[in-house]
C-alpha cells in the first residue's frame, strides 16, 4: 500500500469514560474523536478500555460493560473513520460470544471498517482478574499512514512488544493505555509504585518507531468496592527519530474527579521512518539471542536465591587517547578518593578503554593488550585496594584479531570472567571483531552481566541478560551522543524525576531488564559523562537512582539491594509474564524462510513457522 509521503496530523486523546455506561460512553467517545478528526487529525489514540471503564471488582461485574470487536464501539467509531477519511486506535474491553473468552482488546478502524485488532498479552495484576492473554501475536496492518502497531499499557513493561512490531516492518506505534498512578489492589506492595506512562519513550526510541501515547487523566472509583484509582494523564507524541513533538501535562490531582477529556495534536513526519536507529535492526544477531525463545519459570534453578546489598560506582574521568599513564592517573586519584571515604563499595565500574583512551583504527594496534596485560593488572590492583568487585575495558588482541573487551574482577584481584562486546558500531567493526556470546557470571554480591558501548542500542542484550538472570548490569562505555539521548520523563510521576541528561537507553535496559544498570562513561574529547547507576523501580522513592555530570569527574554511587522481592515488578514476575512464544520471530535467521513468512502476514500466524501441514 503506498505510504503518505507528506507530513500527517495526529491526536492522542485523553478520554475519561463515565463507571458502568458503555451505551454512553461509546457516543462520548465518538464524540471527541469526531473533533479530533475535524481538525485534521488522520491518526487518532485513545486510551485502554476506553468505553467501559476499568476498576470492575471482578469478571461478572465487569462482562455487562464489555463490547465485542467489531461490535457497537467500531461501528460507531466508524462513522467517524468514514467521514474524515482517519484511523482511530481504541482500547475496548472484548468478549468473544463463540468462546467466552474475555480480552483487552486494541481495535484499529479506519475509512473501509475495522482494519484489525490486537489484544494485550502483558496481563497487570488488574488484568488478570478478567482478561485472558491475547492471541494475536503484536501484529502490524498496513495503512497509508504507514505499518501501525497497537501496544496496551502494561505491555510497556517488557521491551519485546515494540522490538517484534519493529523486525515485522512497524512505522507507528499506537499506544492506548489506562495507567493508574497507583495500584492498591496489590496491598503491601502498592508502596513500590508503578506507572507505565511515565516513561513510555524506549519503545520509540529504541526501534526508530513514532509514536501516539494517549492515556486517561481524571480519577475512578467503584461505588461497590470502595477502590479508587487516579490515572496519570501524561499523553505524548513522538517522532521516529526520537524527538518529542507534544506532550500533555500529568493529572491533577486535586481535582481528579472532575479533570475534563483533553487532545493533543502533532504532525508525524514519514520521511523519518527511515532513521538511523530503526537501520540498527539490519545489525541485530539473532544467533545470540535463542534464550528469548525460552520460557523461564519463577522457579528457574539459575536465579540468585539471596539478596545482596550493594554500594555500587561508577567512576567518571577523562580518558585521553594513548595516553595510558596519564588516564591512570586520573582513575587512580579518585580510587585514593574512594580509599579516604568510609563508605565500603563492593562494585565499581569503570569507563570503556579504562587506561588505555579511545580506540580508533589508527591506533588499536599500539594500544592492543592480551587477556591479562596491564589494563587487567591495574584494574586488579584497583579491586585488591578497594575490596570490591570492579569492571574495566581495553582493547583485547588474540591473534590477528582485535576485542572490545570487559574484565570482571573480584575483590582480591581475580578475574571472574570476560565479555567481548558483541554488537560494534559499523566504524569500529572496521578494525573490531565482535564477540560471540552475552555471559553471566556468579559472583559474591549476585550475577553479573557486562555490556559495552553499542550493545546498548539493542534491547536484545539486556533482554538475554535478564534470560540468564542477571541481577546487575555493568557497563563501561565511550558516550558521546552517537546513539539514543536523554530521557523524557512525564514531570509529576516519578516521585524523583531523573537528571535532565539521563540517556534513555541506559535507564531503558535497567528498568526492561530488571537488572541494576552501573554504567560509567567518561568525560571530555566528547564524551558526555552523565555515568548512572539505574535502578529497577525508577518510579517511587525506594531507591533513587543517581546519574552524575555532563562534564566533571566524578563518582557516582548508589546503594541498593538486588531481586527486588517486595517491589510490585522485579526480574522474577517479569519473566514469569512475559509472552516467550512471541518472542520467538526475534531469534530467527534473518534469511530463513520462517522469519520472512511471518513478516508477511500482519499477525501471530503460528503456522509460519510450525510445520501444521504436511
Amino acid at each position: 500500500m503506498p505510504v503518505v509521503k507528506e507530513a500527517f496530523k495526529v491526536a492522542a486523546i485523553e478520554f475519561n469514560p463515565e463507571f458502568m455506561e458503555l451505551d454512553k460512553n461509546i457516543v462520548a467517545a465518538t464524540a471527541i474523536a469526531e473533533e479530533a478528526a475535524k481538525n485534521g487529525a488522520r491518526l487518532i489514540v485513545m486510551p485502554e478500555a476506553a468505553v467501559s471503564g476499568y476498576i470492575y471488582r471482578d469478571l461478572e461485574q465487569f462482562l455487562p460493560y464489555m463490547d465485542t470487536v467489531p461490535g457497537k464501539t467500531t461501528d460507531s467509531l466508524l462513522t467517524v473513520t468514514k467521514k474524515y477519511n482517519c484511523y482511530i486506535a481504541i482500547g475496548i474491553a472484548e468478549i468473544d460470544r463463540d468462546t467466552g473468552l474475555t480480552y483487552n482488546t486494541g481495535a484499529l478502524v479506519g475509512p473501509n471498517g475495522l482494519v484489525g485488532k490486537y489484544r494485550k498479552n502483558g496481563l497487570n495484576p488488574s488484568d488478570v482478574l478478567w482478561f485472558v492473554p491475547g492471541n494475536t501475536g503484536y501484529p502490524v496492518f498496513e495503512t497509508e499512514l504507514g505499518r501501525i502497531t497497537m501496544i496496551i499499557c502494561y505491555d510497556d513493561t517488557y521491551w519485546e512488544p515494540a522490538r517484534v512490531a519493529a523486525v515485522k516492518g512497524c512505522d507507528v506505534i499506537a499506544y492506548i493505555c489506562s495507567s493508574d498512578r497507583l495500584l492498591p489492589q496489590l496491598g503491601e506492595q502498592a508502596a513500590g509504585k508503578h506507572s507505565t506512562i511515565a516513561a513510555v519513550q524506549h519503545q520509540s526510541a529504541w526501534n526508530g518507531l513514532a509514536m501516539v501515547a494517549a492515556d486517561r487523566n481524571n480519577a475512578e472509583s467503584n461505588p461497590t468496592t470502595g477502590v479508587t484509582v487516579t490515572y496519570g494523564g501524561s499523553a505524548s507524541i513522538w517522532q521516529a527519530d526520537g524527538e518529542r513533538i507534544a506532550h500533555a501535562s500529568s493529572t491533577d490531582y486535586t481535582k481528579t474527579m472532575t479533570n475534563k477529556p483533553s487532545i493533543i495534536y502533532g504532525m508525524i513526519d514519514p520521511t523519518r521512518f527511515d532513521n538511523e536507529q530503526k537501520r540498527t535492526l539490519e545489525r541485530r544477531r539473532p544467533e545470540l539471542y535463542k534464550e528469548l525463545a525460552f520460557y523461564r519459570a519463577p522457579t528457574d534453578t539459575a536465579a540468585t536465591k539471596h539478596a545482596s546489598e550493594v554500594m555500587a560506582a561508577a567512576v567518571q574521568y577523562c580518558l585521553d587517547a594513548n595516553d595510558f599513564e596519564g588516564n591512570l592517573n586520573r582513575c587512580d586519584a579518585l580510587i585514593k578518593k574512594m580509599q579516604g571515604d568510609t563508605t565500603t563499595f563492593n562494585l565499581v565500574v569503570l569507563p570503556a578503554c579504562s587506561f588505555s583512551g579511545p580506540a580508533s583504527k589508527d591506533n588499536v594496534e599500539s594500544i592492543a593488550e592480551k587477556a591479562l596485560g596491564k589494563s587487567t593488572q591495574a584494574a586488579s590492583d584497583f579491586a585488591v585496594r578497594l575490596k570490591t568487585h570492579l569492571v574495566a575495558s581495553f582493547i583485547e588482541k588474540e591473534g590477528d584479531r582485535y576485542f572490545h573487551t570487559a574484565v570482571l574482577l573480584a575483590p582480591d584481584g581475580k578475574v571472574l570472567g570476560h565479555y567481548r562486546q558483541t554488537h560494534l558500531d559499523p566504524a569500529d567493526a572496521a578494525f573490531l571483531t565482535p564477540g560471540d556470546d552475552l555471559p553471566v557470571f556468579e559472583t559474591a554480591i549476585g550475577r553479573i552481566g557486562m555490556l559495552l558501548n553499542d550493545d546498548f542500542r539493542f534491547p536484545e542484550a539486556s533482554g538475554m541478560l535478564a534470560m540468564r538472570r542477571a541481577d546487575i548490569i555493568a557497563a563501561p562505555v565511550s558516550w558521546s551522543g552517537q546513539y539514543g539521548g536523554r530521557m523524557q520523563d512525564a514531570a509529576g510521576l516519578f516521585d524523583h524525576p531523573y537528571a535532565a541528561n539521563t540517556m534513555v537507553f541506559w535507564y531503558a535496559a535497567a528498568k526492561t531488564s530488571q537488572a541494576y544498570t552501573v554504567v560509567a562513561n567518561s568525560v571530555g574529547n566528547g564524551c558526555l559523562g552523565s555515568s548512572g547507576v539505574f535502578t529497577i523501580n525508577p518510579i517511587d522513592s525506594l531507591e533513587i537512582p543517581v546519574v552524575g555530570s555532563i562534564d566533571h569527574e566524578e563518582i557516582v554511587s548508589l546503594k541498593f539491594t538486588t531481586l527486588g522481592n517486595a517491589y510490585w515488578m522485579n526480574q522474577s514476575k517479569l519473566l514469569a509474564g512475559r509472552r516467550a512464544d512471541l518472542a520467538s520471530p526475534l531469534v530467527f535467521p534473518a534469511d530463513s524462510k520462517a522469519l520472512q513468512q511471518w513478516k508477511s502476514v500482519s499477525g501471530f500466524a503460528i503456522d509460519a513457522w510450525t510445520a501444521y501441514k504436511q
